[in-house]
């Protein structure tokens, strides 16, 4: 029987959750529910220098926003720092890394364009001291680090599940710092120890870490571990071509930005897992169960993916319509409460959001959607005047909408039907619908456009209506 499949999801601490990083997390989890798999969390914190207080917790309930669950976690890397060191150590008495004292002991990273490029990698000249001589220097407490012992020749290759079969020459791979001098693991040591030690069986990591992939399978060998299978996923990009990023692209790289705005979990989940995936069959608007379903690495893709804004702002408007009035109001109502802010009272605003509904995109557009119910805003008298009618007609068409609606009992203007016939019944052979409807919407408004006049009767009610009715009576009578 095969073993059962074991995923790891393992941010760093150090921001927020970035899309490609969510992204990531649903890949992930995608595959462990489909294959039936254990998911981890894993908090990657050994790089002390890079920590920022509070970015996990908010990394954390993001993820829990988004509906990405784990079977096990968090755990915390650093907790498990002795077994790295020890590993480390390890490594060296197996001739796989060296202890390095040189001055340039903290020197040895290398850039994927610096390895394009083909500058020479970094080899410390430690890595030809005799083993003895090197344990007395260490016992003697003086400063070091531990290193990598990269092969001089020859070649390391493995099969991507994403990108097929790809071969390293250990002539462009570096002597990788593997402990650092206060003792710690960088990440080339602890997550390949951590990994083995989960007996992860897969994993699905960003295509930056492809030329890294070389130190972390000669460890895995030296050690005499079984590799797990990777995949290395494809960037999201940005419209114009570069990797998605904070540097370039500011804080719409971060899911908690979506979230602030207003944004549902389901659109990003349902958008983000089609960068970079095909679900065949051409669908878009997928549960999470068809998403679990569907979902296979064998049609991920291998090249980056545009992050399309209008496209995931279709994806909200679609998700947003499918929810009931009562759903979509109470989660507006939640949303204005997270961001602290004043909620119209009940009646009221469930009245708005049934005849916004369909207008409405991130939830942050809901005060600028249902300003005219809020304010009345400023205007001139001349939008009144419909451009085929005169101000005598709007005249004589608004007197006539407000004796109808005014006659109507309390009844009537709970009643959509009724006020739509009230102002129907205005309109004659010499008064047409732009004389009537047109300057009831502006009175209502203040605004060209906005919901229907029949829909700011209803929303607004008699008696707020009948106000804003009666200011623009007043505005109209010394227009010519």
């Amino acid at each position: 029987m095969d073993s059962p499949i074991r995923l790891r999801f393992a941010p760093s601490p150090t921001g927020e959750l970035h899309l490609g990083s969510a992204r990531t997390a649903l890949y992930n989890f995608l595959f462990a529910r489909n294959q039936h798999g254990h998911l981890i969390l894993r908090v990657e914190d050994t790089d002390q220098t890079r920590f920022v207080p509070g970015s996990m917790d908010r990394f954390i309930e993001d993820l829990r926003w988004l509906g990405i669950t784990f079977d096990e976690g968090p755990i915390i890397q650093s907790d498990h720092a002795d077994r790295h060191r020890e590993i480390a150590h390890e490594l060296v008495l197996r001739g796989a890394a060296y202890y390095d004292f040189s001055s340039q002991a903290g020197v040895g990273a290398r850039s994927e364009d610096e390895y394009r490029s083909g500058r020479g990698v970094y080899r410390s000249p430690d890595r030809t001291l005799e083993l003895a001589d090197a344990k007395r220097r260490v016992d003697s407490g003086e400063p070091f680090v531990i290193r990598l012992k990269v092969p001089d020749s020859g070649t390391i290759a493995f099969d991507d599940l994403v990108r097929g079969r790809i071969e390293f020459d250990f002539s462009t791979v570096d002597d990788t710092v593997l402990l650092k001098s206060d003792g710690m693991a960088t990440y080339h040591l602890a997550a390949m120890v951590d990994d083995h030690d989960m007996q992860i069986t897969h994993v699905m990591r960003s295509e930056e870490w492809l030329p890294s992939t070389p130190k972390h399978l000669f460890l895995i060998q030296s050690m005499g571990w079984g590799a797990p299978k990777f995949a290395h996923l494809s960037f999201i990009l940005a419209p114009d071509g570069k990797k998605l990023s904070k540097r370039l692209h500011g804080e719409t790289v971060w899911v908690g930005t979506y979230r602030k705005r207003g944004y549902l979990p389901t659109a990003i989940i349902n958008y983000i897992a089609l960068l970079g995936w095909n679900p065949g069959q051409d669908r878009e608007f997928m549960t999470e169960s068809e998403l679990i379903e569907s979902f296979s690495l064998e049609r991920l893709h291998k090249a980056g993916a545009i992050f399309d804004q209008a496209k995931l702002d279709a994806f909200q408007r679609h998700y947003v319509q499918q929810l009931s009035v009562e759903d979509l109001s109470d989660q507006l109502r939640t949303y204005f409460s997270d961001q602290q802010l004043e909620v119209p009272e009940r009646e009221l605003f469930d009245r708005m959001v049934m005849v916004i509904h369909d207008r409405l995109g991130a939830f942050e557009e809901f005060s600028a959607v249902a300003a005219p119910f809020m304010t009345l805003a400023e205007y001139d008298s001349s939008m009144l005047v419909f451009k085929k009618s005169t101000p005598e007609n709007t005249r004589a068409g608004l007197a006539a909408a407000v004796e109808v609606v005014t006659k109507l009992d309390e009844a009537a203007w709970t009643n959509h039907d009724a006020l739509q016939a009230a102002l129907a019944s205005t309109v004659t052979d010499n008064r047409t619908n732009g004389d009537v409807f047109w300057p009831v919407r502006v009175a209502l408004t203040g605004l060209l456009q906005s919901p229907s006049p029949v829909d700011c009767l209803w929303v607004l009610g008699r008696a707020e209506s009948l106000r804003r009715l009666a200011v623009a009576q007043e505005k109209i009578q010394g227009l010519q």
